[in-house]
């Protein structure tokens, strides 16, 4: 499969480190050292309308799958019923909403492939949208300085010649390290976190590596110190990485980095290694292989 068009909504609000320093009473330099972002975006309308306006920048003829994607999900209407009538698509088979944390859009991305594998569908939709800025207790500094809001909207074709390869890894040890309280806020424990984020990280696109060669890796953003561990240890392989500007965006920070790398242009997914971690805890990764290797 690969992209044929993407769009994002990035909310113009942005909260930088020298509020939340004076906040916290620390340091910007404090604060980058720790994540490396210096901006975070916050929205200001809900998650369904921050997917509308991403998704009504794309040519959505002949979509007749909608994959809306939110860690949140929605309350009684589906997001994918919603956004079939907001965007007038007339042409609908198929829908699902999908709230499966941070590594939600690699889930996605697996369903789809086995929409076009089984013919299920043409031509598909899928919607990341994230408010996370609604999940951080404010008086956190550990998820204050980390979450961020972005909405990113694409349109999938098929590519007979490949097929995904789609992998996971849980762990419920993990399972109180990166949660949500009765408070419906973010908690996390950032040292397991951590631990688990780059353990895993690095064993599953090592053994993507060994079966299929070099890709380019484009991983969660979830902060500067997880990313650089995982990447010294493929020094010789590119690694994706917009944190600094967009801060941790959950399950849209991957398909905004593919959008801010690329643009709206048609991007060959079977180039890559898309890789995330999530609550649960969780690892999930996603690449394709050719039909015939």
């Amino acid at each position: 499969m690969y992209i044929s068009q993407i769009k994002a909504y990035i909310p113009e609000e942005i909260l930088d480190n020298l509020t939340l320093a004076k906040k916290f009473d620390v340091t910007e330099d404090w604060i980058f050292k720790r994540t490396g972002i210096k901006k975070r975006h916050i929205s200001n309308i809900d998650i369904f309308q921050m997917g509308m306006k991403a998704a009504e920048k794309l040519d959505l003829t002949d979509v007749d799958t909608i994959l809306f994607v939110s860690s949140t999900g929605a309350h009684y209407i589906p997001f994918y019923v919603r956004a079939f009538e907001k965007l007038n698509i007339n042409k609908l088979r198929y829908g699902i909403d999908i709230s499966n944390g941070f590594v939600g859009f690699i889930t996605s991305l697996h369903i789809a492939g086995v929409m076009f594998k089984e013919k299920i569908a043409g031509k598909i939709l899928i919607i990341v949208s994230e408010k996370l800025s609604d999940l951080v207790e404010s008086t956190d500094i550990n998820t204050a300085i980390l979450f961020s809001d972005a909405a990113v909207a694409m349109v999938l074709e098929n590519h007979d010649g490949y097929l995904c390869d789609h992998r996971v890894i849980y762990d419920s040890e993990y399972l109180d390290a990166l949660n949500i309280n009765d408070n419906k806020k973010i908690i996390m424990d950032g040292k397991r976190v951590y631990k688990f984020a780059v353990n895993n990280m690095k064993k599953m696109i090592n053994q993507y590596i060994e079966t299929y060669g070099k890709k380019i890796i484009v991983p969660h953003q979830a902060n500067k110190r997880i990313l650089e561990s995982v990447k010294k240890t493929f020094e010789d392989i590119t690694f994706l990485n917009i944190i600094e500007e967009y801060g941790n965006t959950g399950a849209a920070s991957i398909p905004l980095t593919l959008f801010k790398k690329y643009g709206n242009t048609k991007i060959q997914l079977k180039d890559h290694i898309l890789i995330s971690v999530g609550g649960g805890m969780t690892t999930s990764a996603i690449t394709w292989r050719c039909i015939n290797e």
